[in-house]
């Protein structure tokens, strides 16, 4: 029997911005990469476990971007699945489902009371059996109501979503087969994951709260492809559970991680064969720091080719007035300049703080690092308070 290659990618977010600058035109240039790799590995299949776009309102260029490499997927003989995560509209996804799938593209969009609808099966060239276990970001509101939240406590909340993950997951191990190689994509926060810092938390808690375990998992499965926290690890042994990460550093959290493709070898009833194939598109991030009197002396990070963070440590006392400016000047490449205010500072701040509204806090935080807050931004922010007290989405 041949063996299957299945390369797993995922966490695109196509549109993204960080700071003003987008970065599609560095997406673009991972997806190309990712492309060439499928055609080098002869995968048979492709899993993208969810957020293609890093916003629900993605701009033409982004879709652009990301319609062009499944296209280049057709053009090379790739089928492909797609599930969508918290970033993705699965809305706007499911509209153009049917198109993709003419390209060989299946994107698989909500949770429905048909399980049998998340089964997606991907032929080999040799004929060889793929069963991928579809299972799309779905929102803990959707698990757990509201009504719940306000009368238990986080450990209850938590309990709910997994008792409902776990029978999402037991019935939906019923469509494992044996004679095919077996497969699960989720878009999902995982135990013990270890995030980067720019994920977006798609829950409740902080402290994310809403996870799955790997006691969950049908131990018949062969791989489980993950998606959602940035960077690329290992969850779990049995089944192997992975996330591939993100395809480049889209924040300075991640900055100086290496990104990666999994590529999976898999036969039916037999453990997979696992290798992580390096990327090398997307500009480099790096964060500095430094104190007010070595301003001058950073010259040297101009020829830093990526993108470049400054924060500056002030004293006590010290204002900011023409201090960004100062740094601009000596360092005109730098993407971000952040003035980090002493203990002591942040202390009389707070003080300050403690009976302003949600509103005046943001306008607050907003003026101090990018100025005068304009109308549109303050009446977003109040649409997101709305959205979240509210437990429905815009």
């Amino acid at each position: 029997m041949v063996i299957m290659r299945i390369l797993h990618t995922g966490d695109f977010h196509a549109g993204r911005q960080l700071r003003g600058m987008d970065r599609t035109p560095e997406i673009r240039a991972a997806l190309s990469e990712i492309l060439s790799i499928a055609r080098d590995s002869k995968a048979d299949a492709v899993l993208v476990s969810g957020d293609v776009f890093d916003t629900v309102n993605p701009s033409a260029y982004a879709e652009d971007v990301v319609y062009e490499f499944y296209l280049g997927l057709r053009e090379a003989g790739i089928p492909s699945v797609t599930i969508a995560g918290n970033h993705d509209s699965s809305e706007r996804l499911r509209s153009i489902r049917g198109l993709l799938k003419q390209v060989g593209a299946h994107m698989v969009t909500h949770v429905t009371p048909n399980l049998q609808d998340l089964v997606y099966p991907v032929q080999a060239r040799d004929g060889t059996l793929l069963q991928v276990l579809a299972f799309p970001f779905l929102s803990e509101r959707k698990l757990v109501k509201l009504a719940d939240i306000a009368e238990g406590n986080v450990s209850q909340w938590r309990q709910k979503y997994q008792e409902g993950m776990n029978f999402f997951l037991r019935r939906m191990a019923s469509y494992l087969r044996p004679d095919a190689v077996n497969m699960l994509m989720m878009h999902l926060t995982f135990d013990g994951s270890l995030p980067s810092g720019s994920e977006r938390s798609f829950t409740f808690d902080i402290t994310n709260s809403y996870t799955v375990s790997a006691r969950m998992l049908p131990e018949a499965l062969q791989y489980v492809a993950l998606g959602h926290i940035h960077k690329p690890q290992q969850v779990s042994e049995l089944p192997p559970a992975y996330y591939a990460g993100s395809i480049i550093q889209l924040d300075f959290g991640e900055a100086g991680e290496q990104k990666y493709v999994n590529l999976i070898e898999a036969e039916p009833g037999r453990p997979i064969k696992f290798q992580q194939i390096p990327l090398q598109s997307g500009k480099r991030l790096k964060t500095v720091r430094v104190k007010l009197d070595q301003i001058e002396q950073m010259d040297s990070l101009n020829a830093f080719d990526g993108l470049l963070r400054v924060i500056v440590e002030l004293p006590a006392g010290m204002g900011t007035a023409g201090l960004k400016e100062r740094v601009a000047k000596v360092l005109p490449s730098a993407l971000a300049i952040e003035i980090e205010a002493s203990q002591q500072d942040l202390k009389s701040r707070t003080a300050g703080r403690s009976n302003l509204s949600d509103v005046e806090l943001f306008e607050q935080y907003y003026l101090e690092r990018h100025g005068a807050l304009p109308a549109e931004v303050k009446e977003a922010f109040l649409e997101a308070s709305r959205w979240t007290l509210e437990g429905e989405e815009p």
